[in-house]
């Protein structure tokens, strides 16, 4: 014997706009966004941020993702590794500023350069800093794919045909 429908859930019925109270169970999961950056400053928050320009990159970002209305509690942590890796990026382009040096054989040949040892670090952290930022939408593509999935609304055939 079956013990009739499932029960909804709670985010469910705030997406159809059925959320009244009485009908809701009480047990959502819908975590509040951030809607200042006050709430994200205080300097616990910021003590991963070692530098002046990390610190600089998470509030610039943090500002932007904010306006949209994105940022929760829990990206906090993700947004501050973006903003450590995108220092380290624009610290290694700092490095590999200064000329190659050049390598020569034993006869005094030139036989090839030397790769700054800033190179194999600023390629891993392009690569953080394009995953992460593609996770937060600051690509445009990503943008895009956060576009549609806010919108919520899908519009069928008889609407545009209507």
């Amino acid at each position: 014997m079956s013990r009739g429908r499932k029960p909804i859930p709670d985010e469910l019925k705030i997406l159809r706009g059925t959320d009244q109270p009485c009908r809701m169970s009480g047990k959502t999961n819908v975590v509040d966004k951030i809607t200042d950056i006050k709430q994200i400053t205080s300097c616990s928050k910021l003590k991963m941020l070692p530098t002046k320009r990390a610190k600089d990159i998470f509030k610039q970002k943090a500002n932007q993702l904010i306006a949209l209305n994105v940022l929760t509690e829990l990206d906090l942590e993700q947004l501050a590794v973006y903003a450590n890796s995108l220092d380290l990026v624009f610290d290694c382009l700092e490095g590999m500023r200064e000329p190659a040096i050049p390598k020569y054989d034993k006869e005094g040949h030139l036989t090839g350069y030397v790769a700054p040892p800033e190179l194999a670090l600023y390629r891993q952290m392009v690569e953080i800093v394009n995953k992460i930022g593609s996770d937060f939408g600051f690509s445009p593509i990503s943008r895009q794919r956060i576009n549609t999935a806010t919108t919520g609304k899908e519009e069928t055939i008889e609407d545009l045909l209507g």
